[in-house]
């Protein structure tokens, strides 16, 4: 290119030597011969500067040029010189001047070709790159090739080239004009031309059109059509050996002009016939049609569409060859786990079947054809040939009139368990195991939960259950249609823990060896519900932190609905009919409500909820309305402490009596109290600390195997003999129930019982706690019935005690225990002798004062209640005054 601009730059010097040569030689020169001198040096000045690209990219060289051409061209006929030295002086100087003006001219242009040369090259390389990334039935249609920078300036040097002689530019005076026109409609872009930047948008647009998904106006459909999809001819597959030879039509695909025609056009109009493209496409559909949409965005699949795409996929799944990607994909795998034909003989989709047992062992190209054919075969039941082998009959009969797709007909056998052959249950059981890693294999599941898995789980991946159990964390927030699928989910999970992959997986040890499960894991004949339970019971001896958190969630979810806890669900199913059957299951309703008509419950249900509620006392995550009512209370006073073995809920009770303590929480905490005082065994750290001595102290007060609770015998018996109790945590924890008995009478079974006519009576208005009811029934003493009278009298004798146990002198006395008695340990009444010698001083004060004096005068009233002179004289008193002891007087005698 460089080289016809210099030949374009010679023949123009040679034109001005010419004209230099012409003028030296001759006076007189015509207008004729200045015009064609003047005519070529501005066809050599238009030749380079003409480009609009090459103007911008040096003005200067622009301006030179116009200098030029106002210099050589003449406003006027030149008249003969008579000083002819003048007239040659003068002609050298302009053509001086016009060389150097085309010498920066030709400089600026070939700075201007060199740029335009890079970014042609640049534009070269994104055209095809785009071209590229356009579809081969795409790529007809391109832009317009740009033309090459050496192209453009071509014309225009041949057209200097052309002017060589002032007769042809004066015939053709628009000849440089017109050879430049090229040059303006099609300008070579420059680093310095950026208005008008070279671009492959056209095509983009291309792709966008033809990529494009057309929408249900059929006028866009109708818009862009593209070019009939390539028939491939059809031919017989068979990559696995062992397997029946496949007839493979459309190149293992639908029929793109068959039923699915419009959905194609409308759906699938840039996907390819072949590898089942085309009925993946219409499939993925068929799936979001099945979710439900807000937005009204739904596609519409007609049935006749829908039953070609199954009968695709139910033809494909039933061989193995019939499947070409799977065939490609499992060809090592299956010869290697399942070429068992030879001896079994061959039966439809077993080898499928065969490959899905051993999912866990093939390669990964295997395990992902495979994945998609158990998708196909839990949205329809006619994909897997066994399943629907062994539940056609029952799908006939139970489910007639249920649309097929969509998992609805296994959906609908699951509902009508009870009613299933054996052989179908068996299947559908196996199809359920085998799709229980990944919440996509639990179709109706997955359509229903979509917005909710979008909404709480989004962020988890796929596979190990890990979708399941993110949506049964968040099942208090989920919507309601997802929520009665995770609960069916759990519910059939709590009876056969196959089903949940995770706990089989992190559990399988402890399965076996505390449970000595037996069974083969992957059996249905080995169905067993009590392995969950087993793992209930050995909850806090299992090691393992991941199958420990399993059992615990289990736990956990049965503590708060009945149809979670299998045990407590089929042994009061009749009794919840009776007693609860307008209580809604969730958040421990049903469970409360048959322990409010406990006294009423059949034997056996009786002791099974007793036997839960015991499992129940470990946690504060078992006790769900404690826990519900007491969420803030927990955060600001139990933060940092862990949860089991009861200990958040020991904290709640040590801060009940606080001033930011909510009454909801405060009510759940007593009632929780009033439970644990019916049987010492609800109270699980007394429970767990306190056996042996229950065996050793108290033997026998206890023999109730109907579930019915002890009724605070054996609390009565510990307390009675706290002073006997050898153990030191055994000994805290009866002094902690003794506590609870002083601060609320309804913690004291049988004082409870004994006095409920006499609070009816005189203490109906005075609210339960911190002693308020045993004040009031103690003020009318002299009323109260003979029952109730001793009852409190021997509550009183154990107050006597310890100040812990005194609510009245607790709380009068706490400013004056801390000043006079602060280093004295509580017990054997040592705080409140410190007290008595101390309530003569000046700093003593009178609220205090006034309860020591009057426990001085009940002590005088009835030894019993002096500690120390109890201690020391029992012996005597039951000795020598045993008559005068029993008649319980109070006259000090």
């Amino acid at each position: 290119m460089k080289a016809k601009l210099l030949l374009g730059l010679m023949l123009a010097g040679c034109i001005m030597l010419s004209a230099f040569a012409e003028e030296s030689s001759t006076v007189a020169v015509t207008p004729g011969t200045q015009a064609a001198t003047n005519a070529a040096t501005t066809g050599a000045s238009t030749t380079i500067v003409s480009s609009p690209n090459a103007s911008a990219a040096n003005p200067a060289a622009t301006a030179s040029t116009a200098a030029s051409t106002s210099t050589t061209t003449p406003t006027e006929t030149p008249k003969k010189d008579p000083d002819s030295s003048a007239a040659i002086a003068k002609a050298a100087a302009a053509a001086a001047k016009a060389a150097a003006a085309a010498a920066e001219a030709v400089n600026a242009a070939m700075e201007a070709a060199e740029a335009a040369d890079k970014k042609s090259a640049e534009n070269e390389a994104a055209t095809e790159k785009a071209e590229a990334a356009v579809p081969k039935n795409e790529q007809a249609v391109k832009p317009e090739e740009q033309k090459p920078a050496d192209e453009v300036l071509k014309p225009a040097a041949d057209t200097a080239a052309s002017t060589t002689t002032a007769e042809e530019a004066e015939q053709k005076p628009a000849a440089a004009t017109e050879t430049a026109k090229p040059i303006e409609t099609e300008p070579v872009k420059t680093e310095a031309t950026k208005e008008e930047p070279v671009k492959v948008e056209p095509v983009k647009e291309v792709a966008k059109a033809e990529t494009a998904k057309p929408t249900d106006d059929k006028t866009a459909v109708d818009a862009k059509k593209r070019s009939p999809r390539e028939k491939a001819p059809a031919y017989e597959n068979k990559v696995v050996d062992f397997a029946p030879a496949a007839n493979i039509t459309f190149g293992d695909d639908i029929d793109d002009e068959g039923k699915c025609a419009t959905e194609i056009d409308t759906y699938c109009d840039d996907v390819e016939e072949g590898d089942s493209k085309l009925a993946d496409c219409i499939s993925e559909q068929i799936a979001a049609s099945e979710v439900p949409d807000t937005s009204g965005d739904v596609p519409e699949i007609s049935d006749e569409c829908r039953e070609e795409v199954y009968a695709f996929k139910i033809q494909r799944n039933s061989n193995i060859n019939a499947n070409v990607p799977l065939a490609k994909a499992c060809k090592a795998d299956a010869d290697k786990f399942c070429n068992v034909t030879w001896f079994f003989g061959y039966k439809s989709g077993q080898v499928i079947a065969c490959l899905r047992d051993v999912k866990t062992q093939v390669s990964k190209p295997c395990k992902q054809q495979l994945f998609k054919v158990m998708l196909e075969a839990a949205i329809d039941i006619r994909a897997d040939p066994m399943l629907y082998e062994a539940c056609k009959e029952d799908s006939d009969s139970l489910c007639k009139g249920v649309k097929n797709g969509g998992g609805r007909i296994q959906a609908c056998l699951r509902d009508k368990r009870m009613q299933l052959s054996w052989a179908c249950e068996e299947q559908l059981f196996r199809q359920e195991m085998e799709n229980a890693d990944d919440i996509r294999l639990s179709v109706r599941l997955f359509s229903k939960c979509l917005p909710d898995k979008r909404k709480f789980c989004k962020d988890i991946e796929p596979g190990n259950a890990r979708t399941k159990d993110c949506l049964e964390e968040n099942r208090d927030q989920l919507s309601s249609a997802c929520k009665e699928e995770v609960d069916a989910m759990i519910e059939r999970r709590v009876r056969d823990f196959r089903l949940d992959s995770r706990l089989r997986n992190v559990c399988e040890n402890e399965i076996f060896n505390m449970c000595a499960y037996f069974g083969d894991l992957d059996d249905m004949d080995t169905y067993d519900s009590s392995v969950i339970n087993c793992l209930q019971d050995y909850s806090a001896e299992i090691k393992n932190p991941q199958c420990k958190a399993q059992v615990k969630k289990y736990l956990q979810l049965a503590s708060q609905d009945i149809r979670f806890d299998v045990p407590l669900a089929e042994a009061c199913f009749e009794d919840r009919q009776k007693f609860c059957e307008d209580v809604p299951p969730g958040s421990a309703r049903v469970i409360r409500c048959l322990s409010t008509n406990r006294d009423r419950l059949s034997p056996v249900c009786r002791a099974t909820l007793f036997d839960e509620e015991v499992r129940f006392s470990e946690n504060i995550d078992f006790q769900y309305p404690m826990k519900a009512a007491c969420v803030k209370e927990i955060e600001r006073f139990c933060k940092d402490i862990p949860h089991g073995s009861a200990r958040v809920i020991r904290c709640l009770q040590d801060n009940k009596s606080e001033k930011d303590f909510g009454k909801a929480c405060n009510d759940e905490v007593s009632a929780y109290e009033a439970e644990i005082s019916k049987d010492y065994r609800f109270n699980y750290r007394l429970h767990k600390a306190c056996q042996k001595e229950v065996d050793k102290l108290c033997p026998g007060l206890c023999q109730t195997n109907d579930g019915s609770p002890c009724g605070g015998k054996v609390l009565r018996c510990l307390t009675d003999k706290i002073e006997d109790i050898g153990d030191e945590s055994c000994k805290k924890e009866v002094y902690y129930y003794e506590k609870m008995e002083v601060s609320n009478f309804m913690n004291d079974i049988l004082l409870a019982e004994a006095c409920r006519t006499d609070v009816e009576l005189y203490c109906s208005n005075v609210e339960a706690g911190e002693g308020r009811v045993h004040k009031c029934l103690r003020d009318n003493r002299k009323k109260l019935t003979e029952a109730c009278r001793r009852e409190e009298l021997l509550l009183e004798e154990k107050e006597a005690n310890s100040i812990e146990l005194n609510m009245s002198l607790l709380k009068a006395c706490k400013a004056e225990r801390q000043l006079f008695c602060s280093a004295v340990q509580p017990g054997q009444a040592r705080v409140f002798r410190c007290l008595a010698e101390n309530m003569n001083d000046a700093d003593f004060g009178s609220g205090c004062k006034y309860q020591v004096v009057y426990k001085l005068q009940r002590r005088q009233a009835n030894w019993k209640l002096d500690p120390p002179l109890r201690k020391a004289c029992k012996a005597d008193v039951l000795t020598y005054c045993a008559s005068e002891d029993a008649a319980n007087s109070e006259d000090g005698l």
